[in-house]
């Protein structure tokens, strides 16, 4: 037992030395809110699956709409990511957005499309733009 005791150590040392070189995997995973207040909740599946639910403090309505969250994050250092939130309130119902970015650190940069029904003659204005950022809630 004594005899194997140098190879057992240096095993234990390169298992340490080792597990250092690996870089920490940013995940969307957990609650995040923007500079709004909105807040998304996400679970996040092995492969990269992203589920969860949005609840969005401003509207067209003036009142708060949620919907339900639907993506998929690619594990690289600074995780690239995109969701679908279709929503579910009333006032909203036929609506659906869809942000895209990327996560650094404890925020999560986005840029965001907000689609709602219309005709073909209001087609022009039925597409909305904008940017987020998120951080993690506290």
């Amino acid at each position: 037992m004594l005899s194997k005791l140098p190879q057992l150590t240096l095993l234990l040392a390169l298992g340490v030395v080792g597990a250092s070189c690996f870089t920490v995997v940013q995940t969307l995973a957990g609650c995040w809110t923007n500079e709004l207040g909105s807040t998304a909740n996400i679970l996040m599946d092995e492969d990269g699956t992203l589920r969860g639910t949005y609840r969005s403090a401003v509207s067209r309505t003036g009142k708060q709409v949620e919907g339900v969250l639907i993506g998929t994050q690619v594990h690289i250092a600074h995780p690239t990511f995109g969701f679908v939130v279709k929503w579910t309130t009333d006032s909203v119902l036929g609506a659906v957005s869809v942000w895209t970015g990327e996560i650094f650190g404890d925020q999560m940069k986005t840029v965001w499309l907000e689609r709602s029904p219309s005709t073909p003659e209001t087609n022009w204005a039925a597409t909305l733009t904008g940017t987020d950022i998120f951080t993690r809630c506290k």
